[in-house]
C-alpha cells in the first residue's frame, strides 16, 4: 500500500477579510483581501494559485504582510476547483479568463485606486502571464518567478527535434489535480510500465484525476489541459514584466522560452525587465546549498524572515517604479544578475554586450576531454544506452536541486556517461551567457542526449552548473543537433575544472526512452543501443557559451 496523504484547506488568517469573487459563468473563487493604511485607496497585488492561499506551503500570509507594509493591498486567490474556489480543477484551463474577470473586480473595490499588479512563483507566475494575456487595462506590470507561459509542456524546436518530457507534470496532475486539495505521495519510479506507479495511487484513493487521464487520450479532448499559445500574449497589450529565472530552477526552461521571444517582439521588447538569480524552484540559494535545518525556510521560521525581502522586495522595487510610486522606471536596470560564486552585475541586454565567447570543443585522444582547438583528425566518441539501466538525476528532488548539491562525480564511472573534462582553471574563469551544445550525432529515431555541465573541484567532487536535453524525431546520421543549456552565468575558481556529461537518460526526472512509437508512460523498456558523436576536424561537436549562436 502506498503511504498517502490528502491535505486540505488551512484555517484564514485573522487579518485577512474572506471574499468570493464571482466570474462571468457564475463560479465564485476564495480570496484573502490584506488591505493597507487602514483601507485607503491604492494599489493591489494580486496572487492567484493553486496551492492554498492559507497553507504552509506557499506561505501567503507572510507574504501579503511584507506587501500590505510597503503599502500594497493584497488579494491572494484559490484559483478555480482548488481549495475554498467552486468550479472544476482544470490545469490552465480558466486562468486567462478568471484572472482577467478578479482584475476587473479588484479595480472596482472601494480600496483599489484602480492600479493591479501580479506576482508569484511556478503556477501562480504563470496565472499572472495568463491574465496578461487577457488584456485587462487595470493591470499595470506583472513579475512572474521561476516559470512561463508555456508551463509544463514539451517545447517542440521545429527542427526535427523537441525537449525531452519531464516526469513532473503527469506526477503533478496525480498531486494538485486531483481534486480540490493536494495529495501526498510518492510514485513507485521502479515500477514498469512507469504509468503502473500511477495507476496505482488512483485506485487506492477510489478517484481519478481528469487532468492525468487526459494525458492519454487521443480526440478532442486530447491536451486540453494546456496553457494558451505563447502568441495569445504576444497579441496582447504589453505591460512591463520582471521575469525572475533561477539558474538552477528546473522550470527555467519555459522561462527562457518566453524571454526570448519577447526579447525579439518589437512591443514587448521595451517593457522586458529580467533577473537572474542562483536559487532552484524552491528558492534555496547556492550560497546555502547543502541545505542545513536552519536554512530551511519551509520549516525554519527565521529562515523564512531572512527569505521575504530577497524573494519580495525586487518585484515591489518595480512595481514601485512601474506605478511611479518611488524610483524611476527608465533608471532599473533592464538586466540583474548574480554569478554563481562571485557578485552581482547589471546590464542592458542579456547576454551582456560584450560577452566574451568561449568555445570548447569536445575530443577523444588520449580520453575525452574539452579542448580549446579540435582535434585535427575526425574520431567518434560513442556509449550504449541500456532503457533498463537509468542515469540517476542529480538530485533527489528536481524542484530542490540545491537542497542537497550532490555530488555527481560518481556518474562517469558509468559506462553510459561519457565525461569530457578541462584542464584545471589558471585564474577564477566567469562562464557569461546562453550556453549550446553543438553535437554531431548519430543516433537511432527517438532518441534522447542528456548533457550536464559540471563544476570539479580539486579534490574530484563534481557539482550541476546547467544541464539540458533535447529529443530526435528521425534517425541521426553525422546530423547537428543543437543542444539548449540555456544560459549560465558561473564562475569557474581557480584549480576548478569544467567538465560535460553526455548520457541518453536522467531519471526519473525525464522520461525515459521508449521503442520507437510507442508512448514511454505506457511501453516496456526497449534494447540496448548505441549512439555517438563526431569530435574532430572542422565543424565537430563543441560547446558554445556567450553570445547566443544564429539559429535556435
Amino acid at each position: 500500500m502506498l503511504n498517502i496523504r490528502r491535505v486540505g484547506p488551512a484555517a484564514p488568517p485573522p487579518d485577512a477579510a474572506q471574499a468570493a469573487v464571482p466570474m462571468r459563468d457564475g463560479a465564485r473563487l476564495a480570496a484573502d483581501v490584506y488591505l493597507a493604511d487602514g483601507g485607503a485607496p491604492g494599489p493591489a497585488v494580486l496572487v492567484r494559485l493553486p496551492y492554498d492561499k492559507d497553507g504552509a506551503y506557499c506561505f501567503m500570509p507572510a507574504v501579503a504582510r511584507r506587501m500590505t507594509a510597503r503599502g500594497y493591498h493584497v488579494v491572494v486567490q484559490d484559483v478555480r476547483g482548488k481549495y475554498r474556489s467552486e468550479g472544476a480543477a482544470e490545469f490552465a484551463v480558466h486562468e486567462a479568463g478568471d484572472g482577467r474577470d478578479t482584475i476587473e473586480w479588484i479595480a472596482g473595490r472601494p480600496w483599489c485606486d484602480g492600479d493591479v499588479v501580479m506576482w508569484g512563483d511556478s503556477y501562480f507566475g504563470y496565472t499572472a502571464l495568463a491574465a496578461a494575456s487577457a488584456g485587462h487595462p487595470a493591470l499595470r506590470a506583472i513579475a512572474p518567478r521561476l516559470t512561463g507561459s508555456q508551463l509544463s509542456t514539451v517545447l517542440d524546436h521545429g527542427d526535427g527535434t523537441a525537449d525531452v518530457e519531464q516526469t513532473s507534470r503527469k506526477a503533478y496532475f496525480a498531486t494538485h489535480y486531483v481534486d480540490a486539495g493536494r495529495y501526498e505521495w510518492q510514485p513507485d519510479w521502479t515500477a514498469r510500465p512507469l504509468r503502473a506507479a500511477f495507476d496505482a495511487f488512483f485506485a487506492q484513493t477510489g478517484t481519478r484525476s481528469a487532468n492525468f487521464d487526459a494525458e492519454f487520450e487521443d480526440g478532442p479532448g486530447a491536451g486540453r489541459f494546456r496553457p494558451r499559445p505563447l502568441q495569445a500574449l504576444l497579441d496582447a497589450p504589453p505591460v512591463p514584466v520582471l521575469y525572475t529565472i533561477g539558474w538552477f530552477d528546473n522550470c527555467a526552461v519555459w522561462s527562457w522560452h518566453d524571454v526570448r521571444a519577447l526579447a525579439q517582439d518589437a512591443r514587448w521588447a521595451p517593457h522586458l525587465y529580467l533577473r537572474m538569480e542562483p536559487i532552484d524552484h524552491e528558492n534555496y540559494h547556492l550560497a546555502d546549498a547543502p541545505i542545513a535545518p536552519a536554512d530551511d525556510h519551509t520549516a525554519n521560521g527565521a529562515a523564512l524572515a531572512r527569505l521575504l525581502p530577497r524573494y519580495l522586495d525586487p518585484a515591489l522595487e518595480f512595481f514601485d517604479a512601474v506605478l511611479g510610486r518611488s524610483g524611476d522606471l527608465a533608471a532599473l536596470p533592464r538586466v540583474r544578475y548574480e554569478i554563481c560564486h562571485g557578485d552581482r552585475r547589471e546590464a542592458a541586454s542579456w547576454p551582456p554586450p560584450g560577452t566574451p565567447g568561449r568555445t570548447y570543443h569536445l575530443a577523444a585522444s588520449p580520453s575525452p576531454h574539452l579542448a580549446e582547438a579540435p582535434e585535427p583528425r575526425a574520431s567518434r566518441v560513442e556509449w550504449v544506452h541500456d532503457p533498463s539501466d537509468l542515469v540517476p538525476s542529480a538530485a533527489a528532488d528536481p524542484f530542490a536541486a540545491l537542497f542537497d548539491r550532490s555530488d555527481l562525480s560518481g556518474i562517469a564511472e558509468r559506462a553510459d556517461v561519457v565525461r569530457f573534462l578541462a584542464p584545471a582553471a589558471g585564474a577564477d574563469t566567469d562562464l557569461v551567457g546562453a550556453a549550446v551544445l553543438l553535437l554531431r550525432l548519430t543516433a537511432p529515431a527517438g532518441a534522447a542526449v542528456h548533457a550536464r555541465l559540471l563544476d570539479v573541484d580539486a579534490a574530484g567532487a563534481a557539482r550541476l552548473i546547467a544541464k539540458g536535453q533535447v529529443r530526435v524525431a528521425g534517425a541521426a546520421e553525422n546530423a547537428e543537433v543543437a543542444l539548449d543549456l540555456q544560459s549560465v552565468a558561473y564562475r569557474l575558481r581557480a584549480g576548478h575544472r569544467l567538465a560535460l556529461d553526455l548520457m541518453s537518460s536522467d531519471f526519473p526526472d525525464h522520461v525515459p526512452e521508449s521503442p520507437a512509437g510507442t508512448d514511454p508512460w505506457t511501453a516496456l523498456p526497449g534494447a540496448p543501443s548505441p549512439r555517438s558523436v563526431a569530435v574532430g576536424g572542422a565543424g565537430a561537436s563543441r560547446l558554445v557559451i556567450g553570445a547566443r549562436p544564429p539559429g535556435r
